[in-house]
């Protein structure tokens, strides 16, 4: 197992093997970590119980969509007042819970979205070689927290909504 400067992993995660599909290269990641916390009571597990795959996309690299299939653990939580008994393992810092998206792919998209939006932002992450939809790029827009209201200086009215009637 090794990791790579062309796609760099966090820490507690290891290349296994790589594949390569026309222009996808499908990556085989394994978790490392010895144990990990529970996600409720955050006491530390290290008895395992099964594991399970996860594909999720990633950025592309040298032109190449990434695929990566994450080996990811399920462990037990013995502490006996925690009502979970069985989790995964968390890699928040790259991957988010039942997310099928790297962490810096969502953010590339959502740079892409703010730049472009729509239909063009599609056309410039092809170029990218980032596969998406408009309707993706305007959901990971839509995911971003709003800013504060200043103060308002000046109000418009809706003359249309006053001639049909609505106030």
């Amino acid at each position: 197992m090794f990791s790579s400067p062309f796609l760099p992993l966090p820490t507690e995660l290891k290349i296994a093997t790589t594949t390569l599909r026309d222009d996808l290269l499908v990556v085989q990641v394994v978790s490392t970590k010895k144990r990990s916390c529970c996600p409720l009571c955050f006491c530390p597990a290290e008895r395992r119980h099964s594991q399970y795959t996860r594909i999720v996309a990633d950025l592309p690299c040298a032109g190449f969509r990434i695929q990566l299939i994450l080996h990811v653990r399920r462990f037990f939580c013995d502490h006996a007042d925690c009502i979970r008994k069985i989790f995964t393992e968390r890699l928040p810092a790259f991957v988010l819970p039942w997310a099928r998206l790297t962490v810096r792919l969502c953010e590339a998209l959502q740079s892409v979205g703010l730049a472009t939006s729509g239909e063009l932002g599609t056309r410039l992450a092809e170029r990218l070689a980032i596969q998406t939809s408009p309707t993706t790029l305007l959901r990971r827009i839509m995911v971003l927290p709003t800013g504060t209201v200043e103060r308002v200086v000046e109000l418009g009215i809706d003359d249309f909504s006053f001639r049909r009637g609505r106030k």
